[in-house]
């Protein structure tokens, strides 16, 4: 009953209240809003887009709405009658402006345009419209006007040619209007990323943006959703480093004096955000994803990345298309020569031989050096079996590793981008470094792993020692083969695995080469006390090694499981320390199973299971690595690309690897 009084209430006061008619009832005898329809071209390209402007030219008083109109009252829209082969947007509207009418008591806000404004809505035409044709494109626009007495519903039918061309060709005498219009359209959407937090009908919305927007006061969220309480104040609050801002909203629980409806809670918050700028006012649309009974003590962090929405990617995979091979052009303008296996082949080779001189395999080789000086007092042909050991480690190696990108489809060092892969590595390395630096002494097996096991005679030292010099040079081999490997990855399997051949025998060139020519592992210095200091120094180098992946793995993780993964390294440390120091077999043996054995494996197996832990975790780190310089970076999926050229846009992809 007290519903339907509001109504009768309503009705009653409606010419004295505000432009608004619950009942959509026309009072106007006519309308006084007159509508325009301008098409931007006459002949469109398959596959091109136009535009289509809607203009209203209110009389004085009279105004139409956003499409949320804050209060009862419904924003302009469009029916198309479109023939096959051409597809419609959703229609844009421009920065509106916030009306405040007061009567009889009562205060109502709401969104709306007066004077001259102007909607633009984009079709799109197939590629496969057959050139010459012609196509009749049609519709209703339709709106809701108003002045503070009386509301009507206005519409005005159109329908004009297009034909398909071998060019699109626009309209001289509507440059003009589209170009005013894009200009009240929100135009820096791409600049912001944000999130909306909710507790207690009071919502804050963190957005962030390029510090080179010098966004001013006044700042306006017009919601689009109708969560918004659109009669409620707003206020705005900036960071410190004047890159993002906070604004305090609140929820639309409905009003029943205004018969506004409460709008229900979504999983994101849509609306236009408008600001001052130095060239005057300027709007963004805003998506922020919506957490509800959310710490608001939380708000307030720096985002720096916008996420794409399900609407943006599956337009992105309608235009995607895998197999295409874009034309690249080199700085002077000329065509890039297409690479072949003939030509990539040398490249690869060069490639691998560089490779022994990247910090990825330096202490590696290092290693393998100490083991050629202690080898140099034995017979050649022992000398020759140790390299081409070691040259069939890393082949073997990297024919396993190929075969299993192959298999999968993997590009070429994804297996670093693996939390547990990479870990297994630095772990490896640290223990290394350890080692090197005399804390602990396992025999010669862990040094092995670098250099030479004790068992058959050492070639399984060398065999390991390539493996693992595979294992941690596929990281460094982008900067010489990044080209290569993707060329080789798009070849057939064989091609492929040739390449990856050769690009093993190109690392393993220097110590076969080496192997063969003892006469120059002669004049290296005999062994002696130096050697001791040698690998002392050379451990130092495994630590920057592990350091240098280090970076990589918090990166892949984030700071907390990271912060873990240092722990666990340190519980390792304190392992191997145990062990080295009363595990040997000159400490009693009551000490030497309880302290040098079961203490150490202790530490071991926590700081392994610690460090697989971390391994499952996921980095949020998107804040700050994909802050560069002053933008904020959008995330790719496939298909941006094409969707952003059909806009007539310049594309920046960031494509790099973290390790």
């Amino acid at each position: 009953m007290p519903r339907v009084l509001t109504y009768l209430f309503t009705f009653l006061l409606a010419p004295s209240l505000f432009a608004q008619n619950p009942f959509e009832q026309d009072f106007l005898a006519k309308n006084e809003t007159t509508a325009s329809i301008v098409p931007e071209v006459t002949a469109v390209e398959p596959g091109d887009y136009f535009r289509v402007a809607f203009t209203l030219d209110h009389k004085s008083h009279f105004h139409s709405y956003f499409r949320n109109a804050g209060i009862l009252g419904n924003g302009p829209k469009v029916e198309w009658k479109l023939p096959a082969g051409f597809s419609a947007k959703i229609l844009e509207y421009p920065i509106p402006t916030l009306f405040d009418a007061k009567t009889g008591g009562l205060q109502a806000k709401f969104y709306g345009y007066g004077g001259t404004v102007t909607f633009v809505a984009e079709i799109e035409a197939s590629d496969s419209l057959s050139v010459g044709e012609s196509f009749a494109i049609g519709g209703t626009f339709s709106w809701q006007e108003c002045d503070e007495f009386t509301c009507a519903m206005g519409s005005e039918d159109f329908s004009f040619n297009v034909t398909a061309s071998e060019e699109t060709t626009r309209i001289d005498s509507a440059l003009d209007l589209f170009d005013s219009a894009e200009k009240k359209l929100p135009g820096y959407t791409d600049s912001f990323a944000g999130v909306a937090k909710e507790n207690d009908g009071k919502i804050l919305l963190d957005l962030s943006f390029p510090s080179s927007l010098e966004i001013q006061e006044p700042l306006y969220f017009f919601s689009s959703d109708g969560q918004v309480d659109s009669q409620a104040a707003q206020s705005v609050e900036f960071n410190k480093k004047k890159d993002g801002l906070i604004l305090t909203l609140s929820r639309n629980v409905g009003n029943e004096d205004l018969v506004i409806d409460p709008a229900p809670v979504g999983e994101s918050l849509k609306g236009m955000l408008t600001f001052q700028t130095i060239e005057g006012l300027a709007a963004a649309e805003i998506k922020a994803g919506l957490e509800t009974d959310a710490d608001l003590e939380m708000v307030g962090s720096e985002l720096a990345f916008i996420s794409a929405t399900e609407e943006q990617k599956k337009a992105g995979l309608e235009l995607y298309d895998v197999d295409a091979n874009p034309a690249y052009l080199l700085l002077g303008g000329k065509s890039e020569e297409k690479l072949t296996l003939l030509t990539a082949l040398p490249l690869v080779f060069l490639g691998g031989l560089i490779l022994n001189l990247m910090p990825c395999v330096f202490p590696v080789l290092g290693l393998k050096v100490m083991s050629f000086v202690s080898m140099a007092g034995e017979d050649e042909s022992k000398i020759k079996n140790h390299g081409l050991v070691f040259g069939l480690g890393i082949l073997i190696t990297m024919w396993i590793l190929a075969a299993f990108i192959i298999s999968l489809n993997l590009n070429w060092g994804q297996q670093m981008s693996e939390p547990l892969f990479l870990g297994s590595i630095i772990i490896i390395l640290f223990l290394m470094g350890l080692n090197l630096y005399g804390l602990f002494e396992f025999g010669t097996s862990l040094t092995g792993v670098g250099g030479e096991l004790q068992n058959k005679k050492g070639y399984s030292g060398s065999f390991f020692s390539g493996a693992l010099t595979t294992l941690i040079a596929t990281p460094c081999s982008g900067p010489f083969l990044g080209v290569v490997m993707g060329f080789a990855l798009s070849q057939g399997k064989v091609s492929a695995m040739v390449i990856f051949t050769v690009f093993a025998l190109g690392i393993a060139s220097p110590y076969v080469i080496l192997s063969f020519f003892p006469a120059l592992i002669k004049k290296l210095p005999r062994p002696g006390a130096w050697m001791e200091s040698f690998k002392q120094l050379m451990s130092f180098l495994v630590f920057a090694t592990v350091v240098f992946f280090l970076g990589s793995y918090l990166k892949l993780v984030g700071p907390g499981a990271f912060q873990a993964f240092l722990f666990a390294l340190t519980f390792i440390a304190t392992a191997v320390y145990l062990y080295g120091r009363w595990g040997m077999f000159s400490t009693p043996a009551k000490k030497r199973r309880i302290v040098g054995y079961g203490t150490a494996a202790i530490f071991g197996f926590g700081g392994l299971a610690l460090a697989f832990s971390t391994a499952n975790q996921t980095s949020e780190r998107l804040n700050e690595a994909s802050k560069v310089g002053d933008l904020a970076w959008n995330e790719w999926y496939p298909g941006v690309v094409e969707l952003s050229r059909t806009k007539k846009r310049i594309v920046w992809v960031d494509y790099t690897a973290d390790w």
